[in-house]
């Protein structure tokens, strides 16, 4: 019998997570101090990645986040699906059909996830980012799930 490798999972969003609106709120630019934390995170804590962001529906929506500055040696595992749905609908779905897969989980969003999601989600003000505080709180809740 084959057992597969459970993997600790990050729901990743990219609009005031891992980038945040220029100076003159025209367009949003990658925040390279959240992506070091990103990193740090998946890299301390073996953590790979599924893309609930919109940035999803490009075809090439990996090697894009790779160029964000995302560390290559962090796997990124797919992406929640594209449907009419909302973001928390969408990652409760892929939770739901993944769960034998799943080991941990985090959610890093600037939106809100009510209950069971919400213990698991480190939202980011998307002005700033995933911050220090931010990271800090992923840290405790990593600990606690």
């Amino acid at each position: 019998m084959t057992t597969s490798k459970k993997h600790n999972v990050i729901f990743l969003d990219y609009d005031g997570v891992i980038s945040i609106p220029s100076d003159n709120f025209k367009e949003n630019i990658v925040n390279e101090q959240a992506i070091k934390y990103l990193n740090q995170l998946c890299l301390d804590f073996d953590f790979d990645l599924v893309i609930s962001s919109s940035w999803r529906k490009y075809p090439k929506y990996k090697d894009l986040f790779y160029s964000f500055g995302i560390d290559k040696d962090i796997k990124i595992l797919g992406c929640t699906e594209i449907n009419n749905k909302g973001r928390v609908e969408q990652v409760r779905d892929y939770i739901k059909e993944h769960e034998h897969e799943i080991d941990k989980f985090l959610i890093l969003d600037d939106a809100y996830f009510p209950g069971h999601l919400g213990e698991h989600c480190v939202q980011c003000p998307p002005n700033m980012g995933f911050t220090k505080n931010k990271y800090i709180e992923a840290l405790d809740k990593i600990q606690n799930i």
